[in-house]
């Protein structure tokens, strides 16, 4: 697949606290200053009554397309975007978290080699930007994506939002009216409908952070769990047994995991000029 352009959503509400370092994440992509890819940075503002708006124009200049207007809520704001969405690959971004200067490029060396859909490691901010945790994902199953098992207590791992990119093509798969419905878990939707089509490949690289904030969404994981639940095709034992059996591969020892969940490089990860390998 040839990748000319990249589509980043960032849903937000009364963000200005957050959004800068968000929007300079994005505005600092090396695919992007260096023209490998054009850029479309579609902010979805609810409504702000802070500065939220004048941090992104002041970062962003007209770089970023603004539209606020009041909405349902951060899956009602992201469904916009991706309604109006015109690059080849997608990403959403929410306002606190961060991409790493060249996970783009990463994205754009496995989206060129045939990839398309792609997430990276696990990676977790404090609010002075400090790593909390790094992990390289093992794997994940296309068939437990579909019956939305994970993040559930059968097998307690997620997709990291913020290190998933997919093709636009793949939208066709999603039904965006009811993507706007959710408050919680939105994401679990998105991923199983992607998971109809194509596995969710992964690379062992930073492609996102994860900035961890109080009051945000993520804090009531009853709440997702319950929210994920909504329409999902009841799972079958053997979708259970399937996932107890993945889960006890996730802690497996290492050269277990390597075999059976190679990651992926991308060229991209090479140190560049005047850097140490």
């Amino acid at each position: 697949m040839s990748v000319a352009s990249v589509t980043i959503v960032t849903p937000c509400l009364d963000a200005e606290r957050l959004v800068r370092r968000t929007a300079e994440s994005v505005m600092a992509q090396t695919a992007v200053r260096f023209g490998r890819l054009r850029l479309q940075y579609l902010v979805r503002d609810g409504g702000s009554t802070d500065h939220t708006i004048a941090v992104v124009r002041e970062v962003c200049g007209a770089a970023a397309e603004i539209h606020s207007a009041p909405d349902r809520g951060m899956y009602d704001a992201l469904a916009a975007g991706l309604r109006a969405a015109e690059g080849d690959v997608i990403g959403y971004l929410n306002a606190g978290d961060v991409y790493d200067p060249r996970a783009l490029d990463v994205v754009a060396d496995l989206f060129e080699r045939g990839v398309s859909w792609v997430t990276g490691r696990v990676v977790t901010l404090d609010e002075s930007q400090d790593v909390r945790a790094d992990l390289l994902p093992f794997r994940y199953r296309r068939h437990l994506l579909a019956k939305r098992l994970y993040g559930t207590p059968w097998l307690p791992f997620f997709v990291q939002q913020e290190s998933t990119f997919f093709a636009r093509k793949l939208l066709d798969r999603v039904d965006l009216d009811a993507l706007a419905g959710y408050r919680l878990a939105g994401d679990a939707f998105l991923w199983s409908s992607l998971a109809t089509s194509t596995e969710l490949a992964v690379v062992d690289a930073r492609l996102g952070a994860f900035t961890v904030h109080p009051g945000q969404l993520s804090e009531d994981l009853e709440g997702y769990r319950r929210e994920m639940a909504r329409g999902a095709p009841p799972p079958s034992p053997w979708d259970v047994a399937s996932a107890l059996a993945e889960r006890a591969l996730w802690h497996a020892p290492a050269v277990v995991r390597r075999r059976l969940g190679p990651a992926l490089r991308a060229a991209a990860l090479a140190p560049q000029p005047g850097e140490v390998a």
